[in-house]
């Protein structure tokens, strides 16, 4: 495989997809992409192959991974490192084993703790506004003739803590252009 170490388990189920998606010459989506290889993170980006990731994950299983990933947990939960190679985020919740809530995921994501110890691997984090792009499949911005899918909340989500993130007061949402909770 082009000189790379591949290591057992998580590791090489990653770089066999990234490898299927070159090879078929396609996009696509890799889901729980969270323990990758150093080499394979700006594939992502190269391939257009989109990251499918739960953020609550980092935060849920850390110290689980501390333990049996040792040594290896800075490229646990890469989100940092893939943005910042270009790929495509998109966040998720794999509930029922997480929270539904999209907001932990963001806080999750923002800040890398969720119980007031230091952040995990904070170089990892991700800033606000593209935790809340890739809560909206990757979309930054309304356009004309978009959907008119939105959320409106009650505080500014780039000036809040992480608890204030996991608890987003909503002030009213619209789904399809018809509102569906607050102002009628």
């Amino acid at each position: 495989m082009d000189g790379r170490t591949v290591l057992p388990g998580l590791w090489d189920a990653h770089v066999h997809a990234l490898d299927a998606f070159a090879d078929a010459g396609c996009r696509g989506r890799i889901e729980h992409a969270q323990l990758l290889t150093a080499a394979d993170v700006p594939r992502f980006a190269e391939l257009g192959v989109i990251a499918g990731v739960q953020p609550t994950h980092a935060t849920d299983d850390r110290d689980v991974a501390d333990r049996h990933w040792t040594g290896r947990t800075g490229r646990a939960f890469a989100y940092g490192d893939l943005l910042a190679s270009g790929a495509r985020l998109e966040f998720g919740s794999d509930a029922p084993v997480s929270p539904l809530d999209p907001w932990l995921g963001i806080a999750a994501a923002v800040h890398r703790t969720d119980d007031g110890r230091p952040a995990w691997h904070p170089e990892q984090r991700v800033p606000v506004a593209a935790a809340l792009a890739a809560s909206a499949r990757g979309r930054a911005q309304l356009r004309a003739g978009d959907a008119a899918d939105l959320v409106v909340v009650d505080v500014d989500p780039s000036e809040a803590d992480t608890r204030t993130l996991q608890e987003m007061p909503v002030h009213a949402t619209m789904l399809g252009g018809r509102w569906t909770h607050g102002p009628h």
